[in-house]
């Protein structure tokens, strides 16, 4: 329906793009940068963002990168309430029927990453996405995974992901442990206006139109109202395109963008 209206090939504004499509400003590229220096270094890497800043779509290009014949990408997100299920998890991740007890799935998990390493050269990248959400008990644990014997053997690198809290909770004292292998961080702050603009522009390029489809106002509006985070970006700009449509016009205008920032319960 859109892509008819709007004659485009293919529906922009979508989170499932390609790496070969993703825009890259010099922050996401830096992000990039220091993902592959933890792949190349293998400790603990700190990485926080904005909600919706792009994290996620990051680790995933991070993935599509890694050579599965080098590397295991291990990704968790949810469920991990407590330690047992972190490691069920962690193990099934790795193709392991977990055990009952979770001092014997630590050490499944714990022997697994090193028989990838010394046995089949493969070197474990784990991704502990939210972790903003993790109890801190699961947090040491990570200290504790990199403690072991692989302390001076390069078996597994870990990025902890999370929102900003993330960055604040590695500064109490608690968290001093783990915040001090760190050997890597970075933030994601939102776009700036001028790159808010050019990741507009570049996705209707790539979905075979151009920011022609919108009036300038309307542009102007959504960039606005997104405050620079590329998922409101996506979300508005997706959403007044289908208004248009359904009002059968042929170019997004501000009201459109109006009323889809309404509906998202935006101002």
């Amino acid at each position: 329906m859109i892509l008819a209206a709007f004659s485009l090939k293919q529906l922009p504004f979508q989170k499932d793009i390609s790496r070969k499509n993703l825009f890259l400003n010099k922050t996401y590229e830096e992000m990039e940068s220091r993902l592959q220096f933890l792949r190349d270094t293998m400790g603990i890497g700190l990485f926080t963002g904005e909600i919706g800043s792009g994290k996620s779509t990051m680790l995933r290009m991070m993935e599509q990168s890694l050579n599965p014949q080098l590397f295991k990408f291990v990704y968790l997100h949810r469920g991990m309430d407590n330690l047992g299920n972190f490691y069920n998890q962690f193990a099934l991740r790795l193709g392991i029927q977990p055990k009952y007890r979770k001092a014997d799935v630590s050490q499944q998990v714990l022997n697994a990453i090193e028989e990838l390493s010394t046995e089949q050269k493969i070197k474990t990248f784990l991704v502990l996405d939210e972790a903003h959400l993790l109890k801190p008990d699961i947090l040491d644990e990570i200290r504790l995974i990199h403690n072991a014997e692989m302390d001076s053997k390069d078996y597994l690198a870990t990025a902890i992901v999370g929102q900003p809290p993330l960055r604040k909770m590695m500064g109490y004292m608690k968290y001093l442990p783990l915040a001090q292998r760190i050997s890597v961080s970075f933030h994601l702050p939102a776009l700036n206006r001028d790159d808010a603009y050019k990741y507009f522009e570049h996705h209707m390029k790539i979905a075979g139109g151009n920011s022609k489809v919108f009036k300038d106002n309307a542009v102007e509006t959504i960039i606005n109202a997104s405050k620079g985070i590329p998922r409101v970006i996506n979300n508005i700009a997706l959403k007044a395109m289908y208004n248009a449509v359904q009002e059968k016009m042929t170019i997004v205008d501000q009201e459109c963008v109006h009323s889809a920032m309404k509906e998202l319960g935006l101002r």
